[in-house]
């Protein structure tokens, strides 16, 4: 799961212009009283045509005017932009000048995350961690760094890095923790918080599933992925991994049995393992039905298929309704 994929740009609030600063048009709120020369430098940041040019300009306003009532939102136009910076060196090298030229502490909520995120994108995995830990110290509760930590840790796992895999859940959770007791961030306003929830926080227990089980912890990653097909029911992808898994604990349970002493105890365990297989032929269905005309998911599709057909075939003695099944979650996938 890329970054994007975890909705770092539409799950942070959208802010107001600093062009609405620069004019005095705040809506309810009363504009801050700026000088006619704060509000011409202001201007030359909006008009600045990249994020070098923003960050210069913006470096001459709090030049003159380190005191300047727009400060935060200035620094919160220069982050943007930054971000937005597809040059991974020259991102970093911006980040870098932010840091320096934004270093009172009240600026450092709108540095910090640039900062980590620049370090990544460098591939400069260890220092990212390194600041994004001692960010966090401080602003435990900023999604953008915690989402972008766990973004980094999850596509690191995916390469086989396990480096970065129980910092990335320790952030992972602490995000949806967040998420979980409604403990909406200051900088969050109602709709980019409820955008959050909806948007991000399935990606969120996507990823932490994806995590545990590179990690071998499976019960964790089931879990995981079961709340993430909750929130987000018709991602496919969810319910491939559940069936994976499902399918994990039947052949074990099944192996069990096999040997086992004739008994009580083996035919209680019988009974696990047909719960088992019943959950997988659910979770096989479920996965097949949402992934159908998904071309990235087409050949483990096909596999699934024929596993299906199997297990259904095994546990029915026959696959009449195994069909209706799998077109009962395409309809439950619909709008």
């Amino acid at each position: 799961m890329k970054r994007k994929a975890l909705g770092l740009t539409v799950a942070v609030v959208a802010l107001l212009g600093l062009t609405t600063y620069a004019q005095g048009q705040g809506g309810n709120t009363a504009p801050p009283k700026i000088s006619q020369d704060e509000q011409n430098l202001a201007q030359k940041i909006t008009s600045a045509p990249d994020a070098p040019s923003k960050l210069k300009a913006a470096g001459d306003l709090i030049k003159k005017h380190p005191k300047t009532a727009i400060r935060g939102q200035v620094a919160k136009e220069i982050a943007d932009g930054i971000t937005d910076v597809k040059d991974a060196t020259q991102k970093l090298a911006l980040a870098q000048q932010f840091q320096t030229m934004f270093n009172d502490p009240a600026d450092e909520e709108f540095v910090g995350p640039v900062v980590i995120d620049a370090y990544a994108d460098a591939n400069q995995l260890d220092e990212a961690f390194a600041k994004g830990a001692d960010f966090l110290s401080r602003h435990p509760e900023s999604l953008r760094a915690l989402v972008t930590l766990l973004s980094v840790g999850t596509e690191q796992a995916k390469k086989q890095n396990a480096k970065f895999i129980d910092q990335s859940i320790r952030y992972g959770g602490q995000a949806i923790a967040l998420a979980e007791a409604n403990q909406k961030p200051a900088n969050f306003d109602e709709a980019g918080w409820q955008q959050f929830k909806t948007v991000t926080v399935p990606s969120l227990y996507q990823s932490l599933g994806l995590l545990y089980m590179l990690k071998g912890a499976t019960a964790e990653a089931k879990a995981h992925y079961t709340k993430a097909s909750q929130a987000a029911p018709s991602d496919p992808f969810n319910f491939v991994m559940i069936a994976a898994i499902m399918n994990d604990e039947y052949q074990l349970a099944a192996k069990a049995y096999q040997t086992m002493a004739a008994g009580a105890p083996k035919d209680a365990q019988l009974k696990k393992v047909e719960a088992a297989l019943d959950t997988a032929i659910d979770a096989y269905a479920h996965a097949i039905a949402l992934s159908e005309g998904n071309p990235a998911l087409a050949q483990i599709r096909q596999q699934y298929l024929q596993d299906l057909e199997s297990y259904y075939q095994y546990r029915h003695k026959s696959t009449t309704g195994m069909q209706q099944l799998i077109d009962k979650y395409k309809v439950a996938a619909k709008p």
